[in-house]
């Protein structure tokens, strides 16, 4: 079976918050109902750079995968894998800098839909003073 391969610019067009809200609220989800797991980041480095990796399986879903990306002095270079949770083969490999990004933001979406009160019309932010 043939490897899927995403660049930015592919995850760009193909990904929406509505997309990253609805996934990020089911995988919080199945991780709460033991359905999934999620490894914490382990980290590997050089003299030059840093390594960062962390992975996730859903049982339900029947896929497995990993995020890793290396730091360095000129950036950050994201990607993910993913695998078919029954064979183990590769189905994708994408570029996932903003892939990151929309996760991250839909977290915080999915976050305030559950935690803000029901009537709540106004958000407060916070900014910490830098000494």
């Amino acid at each position: 079976m043939p490897v899927l391969l995403l660049t930015e610019d592919d995850v760009r067009q193909l990904l929406t918050m509505e997309m990253a809200l609805e996934a990020v609220e089911d995988g919080l989800r199945k991780l709460a109902l033991d359905e999934a797991v999620n490894v914490p980041r382990a980290r590997t480095q050089t003299d030059h750079a840093m390594q960062h990796v962390m992975s996730a399986a859903a049982k339900s879903l029947g896929v497995m995968g990993y995020k890793a990306y290396a730091t360095g002095r000129k950036g950050a270079n994201f990607h993910v894998g993913l695998f078919d949770g029954k064979t183990g083969a590769l189905q994708a490999l994408m570029q996932a800098d903003y892939l990151g990004q929309m996760r991250t933001g839909a977290a915080s979406g999915v976050a305030t839909e559950y935690m803000a009160r029901m009537d709540a019309s106004e958000v407060g932010l916070f900014k910490r003073a830098r000494s």
